[in-house]
């Protein structure tokens, strides 16, 4: 339930921000967001998870790649698509993520997953593509730019496996975040400059949304189930990102739902519980553990054991 609760709160972020870029650019409301964002799961990193300790010199360098794919290139790639093309474009862009991790799972670990995790996935991608089919495409470029969002994903989550053991996953993601965002505001300050933004109180509220809903609470819920079910079994749940989005469209921005995007959600409902990947024993003991009980010095995990949610 955390897991799709978190999954609600993305599809509506999708629109969210599409309204909310009618008034500022993409990547100024991109550098407030994860300025606002990032401040907010430091301070609960702070509280949850202790005092925040500068990194070792030898992860500097590789916090600053995990922030720049994950948030600089993946964040701006987002808002510029959604201020291009239609929001149901860029959802359905995204949920190839989990295409993409498991194909590279597939191929570049022992990780071997069975026919029907594969079959729920083509499922998934299928009912994608009935979601977005059904509706109006336009602004090629802008789908385009909304490509660079799984890609810097997954760089992103090919890097991730290297620090994430050494590190309590609140405050992981809250050093990500934060970086993410000092990187954001030089780009944030110069489209304020050029393109002032036009606040009213329906942005400021779409933006706290965005920032405190989107980015610092989905992050708060989603560990817990990502230590439950585990992060293989999560990741397909980005299949119901674009149906979901379709209907929040429908619902704030008055955008027609149509029988074939209906239909699209259902294959993705099915793709979804057949798909998912067999809970593995070890996420479930580990998520009785607290973090006093866990070993010092806990391995790496593979790739085959990241979450693919956009941060």
């Amino acid at each position: 339930m955390l897991v799709i609760a978190a999954t609600i709160i993305w599809s509506l972020n999708v629109v969210v921000v599409k309204v909310a870029l009618q008034h500022s650019g993409p990547l100024t409301y991109s550098a407030i967001r994860y300025v606002i964002g990032g401040l907010t799961l430091l301070l609960l990193a702070r509280l949850l998870e202790g005092p925040l300790h500068l990194p070792p010199r030898g992860d500097r360098l590789l916090l600053v790649a995990l922030a720049a794919s994950g948030v600089l290139v993946n964040q701006a790639s987002f808002t510029g698509s959604l201020a291009l093309t239609n929001a149901d474009n860029v959802a359905m862009i995204a949920a190839t993520t989990p295409v993409l991790v498991t194909g590279w799972v597939a191929w570049r670990s022992r990780v071997r997953f069975r026919g029907r995790v594969w079959l729920g996935m083509l499922l998934g991608l299928s009912g994608v593509g009935l979601v977005v089919g059904a509706g109006h495409w336009s602004g090629w470029v802008g789908i385009g730019i909304a490509l660079l969002n799984p890609l810097s994903w997954a760089v992103y989550l090919i890097l991730l496996p290297r620090v994430l053991g050494r590190y309590p996953p609140l405050t992981l993601a809250a050093l990500i975040t934060a970086v993410g965002a000092l990187m954001l505001i030089p780009l944030g300050v110069f489209q304020t400059v050029a393109s002032p933004p036009h606040p009213t109180l329906a942005w400021l509220g779409l933006l706290a949304y965005s920032a405190l809903g989107a980015v610092a609470l989905t992050t708060w819920m989603y560990l817990p189930g990502v230590r439950l079910l585990g992060p293989a079994r999560t990741a397909v749940y980005s299949y119901l990102q674009p149906f979901l989005a379709v209907l929040a469209a429908g619902l704030i921005i008055g955008e027609p739902i149509l029988p074939l995007q209906v239909l699209g959600g259902l294959v993705m409902v099915v793709g979804v519980a057949i798909g998912r990947p067999k809970p593995r024993p070890t996420a479930v003991v580990s998520s009785r553990l607290s973090m006093s009980d866990a070993p010092p010095t806990p391995r790496p995990l593979s790739i085959g054991e990241v979450d693919c949610r956009r941060p």
